[in-house]
């Protein structure tokens, strides 16, 4: 409030009251009334931008091989439009709320403590309302467009060895077999009646199970006579496996480390289509393709 103007002889000085201090009741009403608006946009900024992240990230990123952190931002913007447009909505259901009113007058409001309390309020509902926002999250698989974009990438490397890989040796067919540590299986795609399939065989059969376990090549002249050799992919794919070589697939580099999978090549082939073996050439020709499957490899899991 202001006092009247006090003469003095012809000169009038304005004399102005100090606002009083607001109670502590005041102030907690000055913080809810700026921090429940903050608690609304924060939870719709965060959930938008969440949902929309994901969506982009399984759609455009697994398509175009976008980060997540590139679809992240897309989210953002498709969050920040969504506010803009949506934020009269988040006033609307504050003004419906019917708070408590403060009281307080414009001075006392341009008060430092009013101001700072306001400020803090606003602060504290915003980052509640991102972290309830965050809630999402528990209930989403956020590991599933990793997962697609690896599949991508896997797919790619599967759809070059099966296709191209086996002319370097002049083998029949070529398997990539990738190693799955959780279950102590092999897991290919192989071509059944012209369509590719999954199939999982355990380490502990096979050829290419003995490769895996033991991390070494193995080369042989007639499946059937070894008694490593199991015959269920024949049987499910219809064909009939002569000579076979296997290669591990290691993760450190000089093919150091860990094995990782197994790439497999079938059925030498010399002129005339006559079936033979595996030469030591055609290891060495493999072992290089096994270190560059492994560089690829590392790439797409990093």
């Amino acid at each position: 409030a202001r006092e009247k103007p006090v003469s003095s002889g012809n000169t009038y000085s304005a004399v102005t009251a100090t606002p009083s201090d607001p109670t502590r009741e005041q102030l907690r009403l000055v913080a809810l009334h700026a921090a429940i608006p903050m608690f609304g946009f924060g939870f719709m900024d965060n959930l938008v931008m969440i949902q929309a992240g994901e969506a982009i990230d399984m759609s455009l990123g697994v398509t175009f091989g976008l980060s997540t952190m590139t679809a992240a931002g897309f989210g953002q913007c498709v969050s920040d439009v969504a506010g803009n447009t949506c934020g009269g909505i988040v006033s609307a259901i504050v003004a419906k709320m019917s708070l408590p009113h403060h009281g307080l007058t414009p001075d006392q409001l341009g008060l430092q403590n009013v101001r700072l309390t306001r400020t803090m309020g606003g602060c504290v509902g915003v980052v509640i309302g991102c972290l309830m926002g965050m809630t999402c999250l528990l209930f989403m698989d956020t590991t599933k467009a990793e997962r697609a974009k690896k599949s991508k990438e896997l797919t790619s490397i599967f759809g070059s060895i099966m296709e191209d890989s086996h002319k370097l040796v002049n083998a029949e067919r070529a398997t990539l077999w990738m190693l799955d540590e959780t279950k102590d299986e092999l897991w290919s795609r192989v071509s059944v009646h012209n369509d590719l399939r999954d199939v999982r065989v355990t380490i502990n059969s096979g050829i290419a199970g003995a490769c895996a376990r033991t991390g070494k090549l193995i080369n042989i002249c007639d499946a059937y006579s070894d008694d490593r050799f199991d015959p269920e992919i024949d049987t499910l794919t219809g064909y009939h496996t002569k000579s076979i070589i296997c290669i591990p697939i290691k993760e450190g580099e000089h093919n150091s480390g860990k094995v990782i999978g197994v790439i497999q090549m079938i059925n030498k082939k010399e002129k005339g289509k006559n079936v033979k073996f595996f030469t030591e050439n055609d290891e060495k020709l493999l072992t290089m393709l096994g270190l560059h499957v492994a560089a690829f490899t590392r790439i797409v899991g990093n």
